[in-house]
């Protein structure tokens, strides 16, 4: 997930951005000291959280979340105890109180996952995607796909987007992050790779740190390594 920074302080700064280093999937896209420049960015680009502080000059955090509309997941992180009420009146995910250990904020970026993950789900019903489907919905530039989960061979991310890879040899390209689908395609789907999520039926065989599939040969992440062992056990 692509995040920014709001915060005055550049002691603040230096450690939210120690403190994303150390989180797979979460990068810092920009770093503000004022709310203003912020506003101009979010409108024109894709942003998913914003880590803000409160008492700031020119525009103060809470009357910046006032004034956007499609907000992205809000994160505060002030000195402030006593805007906490106030906050919690708006669309605001957590509200960290500085100085911050990492592990609360790992603890506000995983509420932020929560969050995401109950609105996709209640989107996915909408738009008919869902993991004990047999077939999904994947809306593409120009159209929307309707692919029998059984096609699927492998998926792969690619930037902002997924390469949805099927058994004829071609793919789809949607505008989704490999963890939506993680989340959401049935226990038939395996991550085995920060960038790949492999059909389990596809798979021939696994030779040390690589699966091979019918039609790819695709390396296996450090971090999954204990998840397919567990599959093969």
């Amino acid at each position: 997930m692509k995040c920014i920074l709001i915060d005055d302080e550049p002691i603040a700064h230096n450690i939210i951005e120690d403190y994303v280093k150390e989180i797979e999937g979460l990068e810092i896209l920009k770093s503000f000291y004022n709310a203003i420049d912020a506003a101009t960015y979010i409108n024109e680009h894709k942003v998913d959280i914003i880590f803000l502080d409160i008492k700031m000059p020119k525009l103060k955090g809470l009357d910046f979340v006032k004034t956007i509309k499609n907000l992205p997941s809000i994160v505060v992180t002030t000195a402030y105890s006593e805007y906490a009420l106030e906050s919690f009146e708006l669309p605001i995910t957590d509200y960290l109180l500085k100085p911050f250990t990492f592990q609360r904020f790992f603890k506000a970026y995983t509420k932020v996952l929560g969050s995401r993950n109950r609105d996709e789900s209640s989107l996915n019903n909408q738009e008919g995607l869902s993991g004990i489907s047999k077939s999904i919905f994947l809306k593409g530039d120009k159209e929307i796909h309707q692919v029998k989960l059984s096609d699927i061979c492998y998926l792969e991310s690619y930037g902002g987007y997924v390469k949805i890879f099927l058994n004829n040899e071609t793919y789809l390209l949607i505008h989704r992050a490999l963890h939506f689908f993680e989340t959401n395609l049935d226990n038939n789907f395996i991550r085995i790779h920060r960038s790949f999520i492999v059909n389990k039926d596809y798979i021939i065989s696994i030779v040390g740190n690589r699966i091979n599939l019918e039609i790819k040969k695709l390396p296996i992440g450090q971090t999954y390594k204990k998840i397919l062992r567990e599959l093969y056990e």
